[in-house]
């Protein structure tokens, strides 16, 4: 699990894991980083996760705290399969 900053060439290669849930939530942080780099601004990385028994995807926010939150909610039982992307770091976003 982990997300690259690429400073040099302004992109983030996200590549997290997979999941199940055993609640039903609303929006919800399902990673929790100790350390690495934090984003200045929240980030929206998109849809990273499928959900194969509802034939939709969850779209996902990078916190300003490290943090990784699942919008939209999630229901007891949704398995979240994961798909690495990588995108361009939005302009003015920087990294502590």
């Amino acid at each position: 699990m982990r997300i690259i900053v690429d400073r040099r060439n302004r992109l983030l290669h996200v590549d997290l894991s997979g999941f199940r849930s055993t609640v039903t939530v609303g929006n919800f942080s399902v990673f929790q980083y100790e350390s690495g780099p934090r984003p200045s601004e929240t980030i929206n990385l998109g849809c990273l996760w499928s959900i194969p028994n509802g034939n939709y995807g969850k779209q996902t926010r990078w916190n300003t705290d490290g943090t990784i939150t699942v919008t939209g909610g999630l229901a007891n039982g949704d398995r979240c399969i994961h798909t690495p992307r990588t995108l361009p770091i939005p302009d003015g976003v920087t990294f502590a």
